[in-house]
């Protein structure tokens, strides 16, 4: 063998020999950064935690690799006690797609969501946790927060999916029950919607959401006997037709007054235009033509 051969041989294994050295450095001083990063976490100081998690994680990435999920995992609960919202997020979700799961990997992640106002992403790292976790240590207050952003969001048919596993804790929670009466306002189920306003003002006399139903129902009962009845009365102006109207505006009437007395409840506590709109249509109805003015000025 030539001798340029030899020493050209002798020089590769040299430099294999030094690279291996600095990697094994480099993962001395990469395991050393992670275990300070531990150490400093579990001592509350999130900062040098971060600091030295954020090390290692940009030695991967310099390189093109990621990181571990656990270290990002960690690194975000770090960033989020730190209240560095964007780069919790960001660590948090790379966990996340990485597939690393925890309890705690979705709370962190639905409440820095409820932070920046994101509600389907809080949704749905909510659901993750309920579908996962079911019997995790949160899963009450999971559950609580995930009906309240079903309503929020208009999800009613989710919303009474999960609504018997809050059921019994919501019994005296006024919050609660106003969320599940919105839910059955809107899916038009007015026995349950009575009873759970009824619920609610023996609770709290001054709760809007069931006011509001009670308003309502009132008026759109004496409005739609009064039109059905009326317009009977101008296809068939017969006696008999003029004796139902007259029956008919024996209930029609009293009922409009529950109605205002409802709305101006309401409009006592918070003079909305909409209110006053109603209050407006009622007093037309009851021939109250003075006070019918005033709310119709009220209502624009």
């Amino acid at each position: 063998m030539h001798l340029h051969k030899i020493k050209k041989m002798k020089n590769k294994r040299i430099i294999l020999q030094g690279l291996l050295i600095i990697l094994i450095m480099s993962s001395c001083a990469t395991q050393k950064l992670t275990k300070e990063g531990k150490t400093a976490y579990q001592s509350n100081n999130y900062e040098a935690a971060l600091n030295a998690w954020d090390q290692v994680i940009e030695k991967y990435e310099s390189r093109g690799n990621k990181a571990e999920a656990t270290l990002y995992y960690k690194a975000g609960l770090a960033a989020k006690k730190l209240e560095q919202t964007s780069k919790a997020r960001k660590y948090l979700e790379t966990a996340e797609n990485m597939e690393f799961s925890s309890p705690k990997l979705y709370i962190a992640l639905s409440e820095i969501y409820k932070t920046i106002d994101n509600l389907s992403k809080e949704i749905i790292a909510l659901e993750d946790y309920h579908e996962k976790y079911p019997q995790g240590d949160k899963i009450d207050t999971i559950t609580i927060r995930l009906f309240g952003t079903y309503v929020q969001s208009e999800n009613w048919n989710p919303a009474i999916e999960i609504w018997p596993e809050i059921e019994e804790q919501a019994q005296n929670d006024v919050d609660l029950l106003s969320g599940y009466l919105t839910v059955n306002k809107n899916l038009e189920n007015e026995k349950v919607s009575k009873k759970l306003a009824d619920k609610i003002l023996n609770q709290q006399p001054k709760n809007i959401t069931a006011l509001e139903w009670y308003g309502e129902y009132y008026f759109w009962k004496a409005e739609n006997l009064y039109v059905k009845e009326m317009t009977a009365y101008k296809n068939n102006r017969t006696t008999s037709q003029y004796k139902k109207v007259l029956k008919a505006l024996d209930e029609v009437y009293p009922t409009f007054e529950k109605a205002r007395n409802v709305f101006l409840k309401l409009y006592k506590l918070d003079p909305k235009p909409k209110y006053a709109d109603l209050l407006g249509k009622i007093y037309t109805r009851l021939d109250e033509e003075k006070k019918a003015r005033y709310y119709n000025n009220k209502a624009n």
